[in-house]
């Protein structure tokens, strides 16, 4: 609503124009109370809002955690969810892939990659890997993730042996073979972490195409 005040023409005079003055200031101070329901300056909050539109948002000073404008959607952190995620005329899709291939030329003379560490989870989804050497086996060694976490181990190029294996037993499989194998381009090991019953995030083998157990 447009606030409304009382003109003081040029001959008006000071005194006379008291009443009209106090008005205005009343006025005023009436409408910047009234949006100081939703606006806090010291606090600087906005609150009580039944609806707001704008073309964009963005939250986050130094730091940009969220961007919505008219051609994107970017949420820049993590994300946590207590109830569904409903999706109609859409999908879920996977891209975050390791730049970086887990192969034979990576590894070095060593031949072994770790995939996350003491401190970090594995840090990407899906991670592409591969062994030109068939006369060395490429070790992987998967660290344990976050509870609910997913990890893709793809072979994409070479004939040689990767191996992957966890660490404090955090990889369960069926048996007592729990070294993962993979030598041809194609084969694939899906993991999920899985809470053990203690808080504690182990790896178990829900897919994959090829692989083998040793």
């Amino acid at each position: 609503m447009a606030i409304s005040v009382t003109e003081i023409l040029g001959t008006d005079s000071l005194s006379g124009s008291r009443l009209v003055i106090n008005d205005n200031f009343n006025v005023l101070a009436s409408e910047i109370n009234a949006m100081e329901v939703y606006f806090a300056p010291s606090a600087g909050t906005i609150t009580n809002l039944n609806n707001l539109s704008t073309e964009a948002l963005r939250v986050g000073l130094s730091t940009i955690l969220l961007d919505i404008n008219a051609s994107t959607f970017d949420i820049l952190t993590n994300v946590k969810m207590t109830g569904n995620l409903n999706m109609t005329g859409g999908g879920v899709f996977r891209n975050d892939t390791n730049p970086t291939t887990l192969n034979d030329t990576t590894a070095g003379s060593g031949m072994a990659i770790n995939v996350g560490n003491s401190t970090a989870i594995p840090p990407y989804t899906i991670n592409r890997v591969g062994n030109t050497d068939i006369t060395s086996t490429l070790a992987l060694t998967l660290y344990s993730g976050s509870i609910g976490q997913e990890i893709f181990f793809v072979c994409t190029e070479g004939s040689g042996t990767v191996t992957i294996q966890g660490i404090a037993s955090n990889i369960v499989t069926t048996g007592a073979t729990d070294v993962i194998s993979l030598n041809a381009i194609g084969e694939s090991v899906h993991l999920l972490a899985i809470d053990n019953g203690s808080g504690v995030p182990v790896w178990y083998i829900v897919g994959g195409q090829g692989y083998t157990l040793s």
